[in-house]
């Protein structure tokens, strides 16, 4: 009875809390104010309206019709094409013009406002304010509903703002826009919520931990003045947030540190969709009324003075640095005002511009052609610390070759020299109508971005940007204002910067002596060596030094054909107008994008590329000296907006350009002469064979790499190894390259697509041209140089191999399911699996039994092939390899159990997402032109595979698919586990991620500058290698074997390889295109 009683009262009690919630709830409607609707480019066929809220909401709304009629929107709009409407479902494809719907909300509150008492509150906030309102309760509620709304979601947090966005099909924007507010309104962030967010956050600083731009800024940080707010840990960890930490005064924290800062007075907002402005001005007043205001104002920073920023030390001294990575590198550090202020005329930009271009004449090149460096990178960087309302960081960054480090005192007096021509050049009004030339042209004939990219981007721009200026004031250059620049070049021209030397080689054999407490960097500070203040003050003139002259490049000519020819019918697919032995040539004239873009893609097949190891990496090797012998000379065409890359691939090389039409041919030209006149260096054969010999040996010490090869090895009937490229580098030498290039081409064929503002006519000149200049002859036996897959026998087998770095825990675990030859209802089937039980698999294998944080199940078509994955990276000392296998294993015994439990509602809301997503529009010509060359160079051939997908989606079943799977287990389970196994105990503190692996999760972070190509990201990944892994390379690198762990007498456990594979079936080479044979 008292018990019941008790409850009772509860219930009373939080009733009248809750009305009492309600009565306060009923406040005036919020007032609407207009502000400018920003300029946008004559292209853009979005509406905007830009609004304040009486409350202090200020927000930019985005109705983006596509094609259709805005009024009219709706997510899975499709326009049919004129073959549909005539009834030929089987040739025709549709037109989809389906768009996501996206929203950004910008906070100004971030790490600047933490208190020092916990550092990384901001970023911990960021964290919690996912976990739960009172509305919502249950925790990752919202992230849940995202993904089964066909969408995505994430945040991130810099110094003075922190931005949440997500994106959703449209029809479920008004239920997440009510989910996310009422995060933002009254957010739970329970104590219990609290202890498990710090595990995230913790692993969150592991994955960045090793990052050498953090670790560099961390050390500036600590130079910050006192008063000034740059000088915090803002990442956050368990040594910052529960090392010595109460924890119920945490909570009352971070509560008081968001009713602080988060407020609807300081909130920015973006939102896009297919709706009409009204329907979307609606719903951002329905969702935004009820938010609270901040209790504090946003930071003054008036008195913050950019000079005073960092102490003087900062300015005296020298740091010497260890990197993680095997890098050389230089960084000279201005410290400068916001350049916000100047984003009418951009000087940061456009001197950065200067300073970093590598053409003819640079300092960039005066250094590579003595090969002492790889790239110099200027600007100011777009991170918070290095770019903020108080100040901005401008740097130089010179990445340097061993022998430039040796050299570093030449490198320093020609950097001197290039940054004093800058200064005295009187031509930097003709260089900035050329650049804002370029600038105009990007913005007129921009490529969209996708939906949850634009409205982060805008978000950031609205918070300090005249509404007027939001798409325009981040990307033109408005006015050549001398005095803007002239406060650059005044402090460029001053000796008073920070000099930075990050080195696996010690400057001057200096230990270091002093060690970074949050990331523990070693480092060192010296004083500013008089020879270089002498080098800055005298700077002797560098006569190959000069500034970069008219760009040829630059496009004139922007007629769209299309239009130009009265917008004639143009086919959905790839029309083929050539087909013979030596070529097919497949075009596609665009009528949807309207822009002056194109692509050209060549794959140029040639039986070198797979007669021996040696001929392979011949070819490699000769593709990096093509790009670095053009670098220089085409430099001028990437800031003219063109693109280009020279790759090697299974069969031959790839060579692509794309970018504004009218110079494109051009630059295919040239770049085909050099490939063919070019004079080899026998140096430069040297240096690259090095570094691609360290690149493949990082790729595996590397377990994820590494795990990856073993199986395709396993799989594929035609491949070479790593190891087995790996030794053909030792033995080739300048004549192998040198044959490589003159025979490569004699018998080839080349499979082309030529796509976007070009006619039919200038397609078959291009052709013409590469036939003309290459002169090849029919290759034999085409058909074997197609590769194919290893039927796998019954049952289940396994691959182990020890990793050969003795210190990385990490164990990876790839459990490869097998299904066989390929259909279009197969590959349904497994859509509809893959969309069941992804979300499941995450959340009992990392969230529940925490076996590790990086995790996927995916599907898998390999030359027709289907198979399904499953693998986890996991820590051999926290986890063994065989007990994870074996969880991989009971999870997939599981899945059937996942489908059978939906119920009939739940499969037919999984099945309409995966239609929504597929009828998704593509945001750029490049969407579509990927699409279409997947097909070709995979010969499949099948540009209308969306359509059939989604109709043959429409007609399966949840009994469809549980049959697919039980019948798979019953009658053909054909499973490779692949394992490589990390070490059960190692002598240094290991993370989460190898470390090799964190700098490969870096892939997607490219410099300013950065070139397209096989030899970019060459220089990117060598640039970027770890100081322990180069140790470790010096260690075993002439001596590397691979250790198979088994039993050579259970049939289950390969350990050769090679005499696993020999009695094997191998399939015959599979297409999935019902319009041919199954087997081609």
């Amino acid at each position: 009875m008292c018990q019941r009683m008790s409850f009772h009262r509860f219930d009373v009690r939080r009733f009248f809390k809750q009305l009492q919630k309600w009565q306060m709830r009923k406040v005036k409607p919020l007032a609407i104010s207009l502000m400018d609707v920003p300029d946008k480019s004559e292209g853009d066929r979005k509406l905007y309206r830009a609004v304040n809220l009486s409350n202090g909401v200020r927000a930019l709304l985005i109705s983006d019709p596509g094609g259709s009629d805005p009024t009219v929107a709706s997510q899975s709009s499709i326009v049919p094409s004129k073959a549909s409407r005539s009834g030929s479902s089987d040739s025709s494809l549709e037109h989809y013009q389906g768009k996501l719907a996206a929203c950004a909300v910008l906070m100004s509150a971030g790490s600047f406002y933490e208190p020092r008492q916990y550092q990384g509150l901001a970023h911990f906030l960021e964290h919690m304010i996912f976990m739960g309102s009172e509305k919502y309760p249950i925790e990752n509620a919202f992230d849940s509903f995202v993904t089964k709304s066909g969408g995505f979601t994430n945040a991130h947090t810099e110094n003075e703002d922190t931005c949440f966005y997500f994106e959703v099909e449209e029809q479920h924007l008004d239920k997440t826009l009510d989910m996310f507010m009422h995060l933002m309104k009254e957010p739970l962030m329970s104590i219990d919520a609290m202890a498990r967010e710090r595990s995230a956050l913790q692993s969150e600083f592991e994955q960045t931990h090793m990052i050498d731009e953090v670790r560099r800024d961390q050390i500036l940080a600590a130079m910050a003045s006192d008063g000034y707010p740059h000088g915090t840990f803002s990442w956050g960890n368990l040594k910052s947030l529960q090392e010595n930490v109460d924890d119920d005064h945490l909570h009352k924290t971070l509560h008081a540190f968001r009713r602080s800062h988060y407020g609807a007075n300081r909130m920015t907002v973006c939102l896009q969709a297919q709706m009409p402005l009204d329907d979307l001005q609606s719903l951002l007043v329905q969702h935004c009324t009820g938010i609270p205001p901040s209790e504090e104002q946003p930071l003054d920073v008036s008195k913050l003075h950019y000079r005073k920023a960092f102490r003087e030390k900062f300015f005296n001294n020298v740091l010497l640095v260890q990197p993680v990575e095997d890098v050389c590198k230089v960084e000279i550090t201005w410290v400068m005002p916001a350049m916000r202020q100047f984003y009418r005329c951009k000087p940061d930009a456009f001197i950065s511009q200067l300073l970093g271009y590598e053409g003819v004449g640079s300092l960039c090149a005066y250094l590579r052609r003595r090969l002492w460096c790889m790239s110099v990178i200027a600007g100011v960087g777009g991170g918070s610390f290095e770019t903020n309302s108080i100040y901005s960081l401008f740097t130089v960054a010179i990445y340097l070759t061993d022998e430039g480090f040796e050299h570093l005192d030449e490198v320093m007096a020609a950097t001197f020299a290039w940054i004093r021509l800058l200064h005295d050049c009187n031509t930097l009004a003709t260089a900035y109508s050329e650049m804002k030339q370029i600038a105009d042209t990007n913005f007129r004939f921009q490529i969209e971005l996708p939906s949850m990219d634009n409205v982060q981007s805008i978000v950031e721009a609205l918070r300090f940007l005249p509404s007027k200026d939001v798409l325009t004031g981040t990307q033109l250059y408005f006015d050549y204002d001398e005095k803007a620049i002239g406060v650059v070049k005044q402090h460029l021209n001053e000796f008073r910067f920070n000099i930075m030397i990050s080195s696996h080689i010690p400057y001057e054999h200096l230990e270091y002596d002093q060690t970074e407490p949050w990331f523990g960097t070693h480092f060192r500070a010296i004083e500013m060596p008089s020879k270089w203040k002498e080098m800055w003050m005298n700077p002797i003139p560098h006569q190959e030094l000069k500034m970069p002259g008219q760009n040829q490049f630059i496009t004139t000519d922007f007629t769209v054909h299309w239009l130009e020819a009265g917008k004639p019918h143009v086919g959905r697919r790839p029309k083929a107008l050539i087909k013979d032995d030596l070529c097919e040539l497949w075009f596609r004239q665009d009528d949807t994008f309207l822009l002056p873009d194109g692509f050209i893609n060549l794959y140029l097949i040639t039986p070198l590329m797979r007669r021996s190891p040696q001929d392979y990496m011949s070819g490699v090797l000769y593709t990096y000296l093509v790009e670095f012998c053009i670098a220089e000379q085409l430099y001028p065409a990437l800031v003219a907006g063109l693109t280009y890359g020279l790759d090697t691939a299974d069969k031959g090389l790839v060579l692509r350009v794309s970018g504004y039409n009218q110079k494109l041919p051009k630059l295919l030209e040239i770049i085909m002469n050099v490939m063919q006149n070019m004079t080899i260096d026998p140096a430069q054969v040297v240096s690259f064979k090095e570094l691609k010999k360290r690149q493949i040996f990082n790729s595996l010490i590397t377990g994820r790499s590494l795990n990856l090869d073993l199986r395709l090895t396993v799989l594929e009937h035609l491949r070479f190894n790593l190891m087995q490229k790996y030794h053909a580098l030792e033995s080739i030498n300048i004549e192998n390259v040198e044959s490589f290039k003159n025979n490569f081409y004699k018998k080839m064929y080349v499979q082309a697509l030529i796509q976007g503002n070009f006619t039919e006519q200038q397609a078959r000149d291009i052709m013409k041209m590469v036939n003309t200049i290459f002169r090849s002859e029919k290759v034999e036996n085409l058909g074997e140089q197609h590769n194919r897959l290893m039927q796998l026998p019954l049952g289940e087998h396994f691959l182990r191999v020890k990793t050969l770095n003795e210190d990385d825990p990490n164990t990876i675990v790839s459990n490869y399911y097998q299904i066989g030859p390929c259909n279009l209802r197969m590959e349904c089937l497994m859509d509809l699996v893959d969309l069941v039980v992804e979300e499941p698999f995450f959340n009992q294998l990392r969230t529940k039994e925490q076996l590790g944080y990086s995790l996927g199940v995916y599907q898998r078509i390999g030359y027709g092939i289907l198979a399904y994955i499953l693998n986890i990276n996991t820590q051999e000392n926290k986890h063994k390899a065989e007990h994870v296998e074996e969880r991989l294993e009971a999870f997939r015994s599981s899945m059937p159990r996942l489908i059978e439990q939906l119920t009939d509602q739940e499969f037919d809301e999984v099945r309409e997402t995966l239609i929504n997503g597929k009828k998704l529009a593509d945001y750029s010509l490049d969407d579509e032109v990927l699409r279409n060359w997947s097909e070709i160079v995979s010969m499949d051939y099948f540009f209308n595979r969306t359509d059939l997908q989604i109709q043959t989606l429409n007609g399966l079943t949840k009994q469809d698919v549980l049959e697919f799977l039980v019948n798979y287990d019953k009658y053909n389970l054909r499973k490779l586990s692949v394992q490589v196994i990390g070490a059960s105990s190692v002598s240094r503190v290991s993370t989460t991620q190898s470390i090799a692996d964190a700098v490969a999760a870096r892939g997607s972070t490219v410099g300013l500058g950065r070139r397209p190509g096989s030899l970019a990201m060459l220089l990117d990944e060598v640039q970027r290698n770890i100081s322990e892994e180069q140790l470790l390379f010096e260690q075993i690198g002439n001596r590397i074997r691979l250790e198979f762990i088994g039993d050579g007498n259970n049939p289950s456990h390969i350990t050769d390889i090679s005499a696993f594979k020999k009695d094997l079936h191998v399939y015959p080479f599979v297409t999935s295109n019902p319009k041919y044979d199954t087997k081609v």
